[in-house]
């Protein structure tokens, strides 16, 4: 029952660090594009007051990995070693250029270009992180036996493409959501160009994934029920541009959907392996003495205690940006 409760957590972590550091990192990417300073600012402030909190996702979801399912951990950490570092140099260099940019005159320039660059560099990190650990690793009675670069493979090089346009679509529902005028046009406009692309490279992911792997096609050929979860993603993708003309908020809540859909199929397609069928959720759990102690402690208090966290920071921030925000 732990192994289950523990899992959920870990989907509830991973889908909030999607849902919101995948914004801030969208918004980053987007800045690169930007065609003025001005524009550049309100950006930067729409994310200012919540982007460090974000993170916090990150860290809970690697934390209940190391706790509750550490060959998971110890499989995952030699196999992704690079990708993972350079994710980590990605979010290092984004902070450090948030928090220097409104401070310089003559060298806005260069802290303006590390944001953009972590930010993707980021971002594509993660998205070859999932696209590797998605084609599979070798491993042996629990132990990784590869050589430490499957991750250089097409395939998982398309999903770090595919997660970075996700962002990307994520930032843009948001700048529609915070921005207004200038701001709220240019997110409207990135939707419009940027949505078909996304739903291309995705459908490429999928398909690929289908011939990479038998037992998933098989798996969804025996279950037509989850073809209702694809559809149900393109038309909420879909939808973000149209609803961008009319609304602030539908367009940024149909993006969210849209990954928490991606994120379903994921699951969908490998349970009950935790490692792509070579893994399962029993093999990795920790021992129960070891869940029952994180149980009473992460469980019942920590992570309850940074929902509310993060709700009142929402709250605190809500509204929209105004033109004479600063960082700080």
């Amino acid at each position: 029952m732990l192994n289950w409760f523990w899992l959920v957590e870990l989907v509830v972590a991973v889908t909030a660090y999607v849902m919101l550091d995948g914004f801030d990192l969208g918004v980053g990417v987007l800045s690169g594009v930007a065609r003025s300073n001005e524009l550049r600012d309100g950006m930067v402030a729409s994310i200012s007051p919540v982007w460090d909190g974000n993170g916090t996702w990150l860290v809970i979801a690697g934390t209940i990995l190391f706790g509750a399912f550490p060959p998971v951990y110890s499989i995952l950490l030699p196999a992704l070693y690079i990708p993972l570092s350079a994710m980590l140099a990605g979010l290092i260099m984004r902070g450090v250029a948030i928090e220097f940019r409104h401070r310089a005159v003559c060298s806005r320039w260069v802290w303006d270009m590390l944001l953009f660059i972590g930010s993707l560099l980021a971002a594509f990190m993660q998205g070859v992180s999932v696209g590797a650990y998605a084609q599979g690793l070798p491993v042996e009675h629990l132990r990784y036996t590869g050589n430490g670069l499957e991750w250089s493979a097409a395939f998982p090089l398309l999903c770090g493409l595919g997660l970075v346009l996700g962002y990307m679509l994520l930032g843009s529902g948001w700048l529609v959501l915070k921005g207004e005028g200038r701001l709220q046009r240019f997110g409207r406009n990135t939707l419009g160009w940027l949505t078909p692309l996304t739903l291309l490279v995705l459908a490429a992911i999928f398909v690929a994934t289908l011939f990479e792997h038998r037992a998933i096609e098989a798996r969804w050929y025996a279950h037509p029920v989850l073809d209702v979860l694809p559809l149900l993603c393109i038309a909420a993708f879909a939808c973000a541009p149209v609803a961008a003309r009319r609304a602030s908020l539908s367009p940024y809540v149909l993006t969210v959907t849209g990954c928490v859909l991606l994120l379903l199929m994921l699951a969908a397609s490998y349970l009950p392996y935790i490692v792509p069928f070579q893994v399962t959720l029993s093999a990795a759990a920790a021992p129960k003495a070891s869940q029952t102690f994180m149980f009473w402690g992460a469980g019942l208090f920590i992570l309850p205690l940074i929902v509310l966290y993060t709700c009142v920071a929402y709250s605190v921030f809500r509204g929209k940006v105004s033109s004479d925000h600063t960082y700080h």
